[in-house]
């Protein structure tokens, strides 16, 4: 089964990547044959030929290349050399056509992914909702929180404090329950544990406080840097759960009450005491659907491009890049353990990432064949074809050396680490 799995994994993968390249493709060839452009050839993926098909009496092949990460449309005037035989007028050609139709065919692969992206957020956002609140608590009937009076649905103070005893230094020793990204700082030794975070939950159904609490302590009094607590050495534990409710002058969140729970070990981590993150589950009406949807699509584009600008100001950015491979592994964990509904997100996030990233004026891309023509059209000048070539072949390769780059991570980060 588990084989069978990863092929079914693997097809659903270069399906979604296929139905990507073939829109923004299809948007190409819709524009230029609208405008009377010449059109060759129409090929999904890149390399060697398996299959090709030329309707009788029409003018593009459609191809299906081996190498399924890319496409292109070869229309006349680009650099594609006619078939033996045949001749059509240079009116017909991408550069005989006037510049905002130019513009039109080089813009429409970017709307087809764009549209594209709409649809899997509409369809994700008809399936039940679901959104976790790591400061409120879903509070198991019959259990340790129970039992200790703490009610469904408690907000409660992210600044935990927890108590255990350290046979090694024969003292009581406290740490705290914070968030990922936040440090407490203490001037004896910072003791915290991790994680009251969305981002860092395997799945919506795994989200038990017990499965996410790890002891570190601070090394040396340096806030930045932690050591692992081995946890073999804590038999219990001791958590005094601050509830929070709203102040009615203020409508400031302030203590109300502290609830002491003891709870113990099983195998290398805590047990349950029946205290997870609250889960809230929805159904969207269709205007929810509709609002939701553009939504999603607006906060993805200033995600891309915030992403974008942080990898020019926070070089530790580059690490978080990831390529096809990473696409691959992390959508089907999504798949696996949040869903179709969050799996036909994703999707919609990568289409809107492939629009705007065709959209830079980076040498290569639609963006760069853009900003040419703005160029002309603004200096009634044609840039010289040599430049254009040259520009463009630098980019290609730029572009081409770094995927490789990315590639070599992914594989070290998935597969080499899978394998070992």
């Amino acid at each position: 089964m588990p084989v069978l799995s990863t092929i079914i994994y693997i097809l659903l993968f270069l399906f979604f990547i296929s139905l990507l390249i073939i829109f923004h493709e299809l948007g190409h060839l819709a524009a230029a044959k609208a405008f009377n452009v010449y059109c060759l050839e129409f090929s999904v993926g890149m390399g060697p030929l398996i299959f090709k098909r030329k309707r009788k009496g029409g003018e593009t092949q459609f191809s299906l290349r081996a190498i399924p990460f890319g496409g292109y449309v070869a229309m006349y005037g680009e650099g594609v050399e006619l078939p033996e035989g045949v001749k059509i007028d240079k009116s017909r050609s991408l550069n005989g056509v006037k510049w905002w139709k130019r513009a039109i065919i080089l813009l429409a692969g970017i709307l087809m992914n764009s549209l594209l992206a709409l649809v899997f957020f509409a369809v994700s956002n008809t399936f039940p909702q679901q959104i976790l609140y790591r400061n409120q608590l879903n509070i198991a009937a019959s259990s340790i929180a129970s039992d200790a009076g703490i009610e469904d649905g408690t907000i409660f103070k992210i600044y935990q404090e927890f108590n255990y005893d350290d046979p090694v230094s024969e003292s009581k020793k406290t740490f705290y329950l914070i968030d990922k990204e936040t440090t407490i700082n203490d001037d004896d030794s910072i003791k915290y544990a991790t994680c009251l975070n969305y981002e860092s939950l395997d799945s919506f159904s795994k989200r038990d406080l017990a499965d996410y609490i790890f002891i570190y302590e601070q090394v040396d009094n340096n806030p930045d840097f932690a050591k692992k607590v081995d946890m073999s050495l804590i038999t219990t534990a001791k958590i005094n759960f601050t509830s929070m409710v709203k102040d009615v002058e203020s409508g400031e969140m302030v203590a109300d009450q502290i609830y002491p729970i003891v709870i113990s070990k099983e195998g290398d981590k805590f047990a349950s005491f029946g205290a997870s993150l609250y889960l809230e589950t929805w159904t969207n009406d269709f205007k929810g659907v509709v609002t939701q949807t553009f939504t999603d699509f607006g906060n993805s584009s200033v995600l891309l491009f915030k992403a974008i600008g942080d990898l020019f100001t926070k070089p530790s950015s580059w690490n978080n890049m990831g390529g096809i491979i990473a696409v691959g592994f992390e959508t089907t964990a999504v798949l696996q353990n949040f869903g179709i509904g969050k799996f036909l997100f994703y999707w919609g996030f990568i289409s809107v990432n492939l629009a705007i990233f065709n959209l830079l004026p980076f040498p290569g891309l639609d963006g760069w064949h853009l900003l040419v023509l703005i160029i002309e059209g603004i200096t009634r000048r044609k840039v010289p074809e040599k430049v254009k070539n040259i520009v463009s072949f630098v980019g290609l390769a730029a572009l081409l050396v770094l995927m490789g780059v990315i590639v070599i991570k992914d594989l070290l980060k998935y597969v080499f680490f899978l394998v070992l």
